[in-house]
């Protein structure tokens, strides 16, 4: 299993602040119950859309390959993400949240 999440969120702009402080609060949880690892995760914003939805781009790594099951079933966690799912910007093509696991690719320069 690639340990590596680039998640992607479509939210709301007017939500944007709120779903930023949820974003505050996930990565440490997720911390503190050492389901991730010690790698600060990266948080990306674009532009919002026609549907008024913005791009949120979160990367971060699993401490195992468990740790995403784990979360699951944790009760601060799941706060927080049925948190974030009032968020999301409704209609659009893209959906409003993905997840993808990947791993590093080695380029030649």
């Amino acid at each position: 299993m690639d340990l590596t999440v680039i998640s992607t969120y479509r939210v709301r702009s007017d939500a944007l602040g709120d779903f930023r402080d949820l974003l505050g609060r996930h990565w440490p949880i997720l911390r503190e119950l050492e389901l991730v690892t010690a790698t600060p995760p990266q948080y990306y914003a674009g532009a919002a859309g026609d549907d008024g939805g913005v791009p949120v781009v979160e990367i971060f790594e699993w401490s195992s390959e468990s740790a995403a099951q784990q979360a699951h079933t944790h009760p601060a966690i799941s706060e927080i993400w049925e948190r974030m799912a009032t968020m999301w910007a409704p209609g659009g093509a893209a959906p409003v949240r993905t997840h993808l696991a990947v791993h590093p690719l080695e380029v030649a320069h």
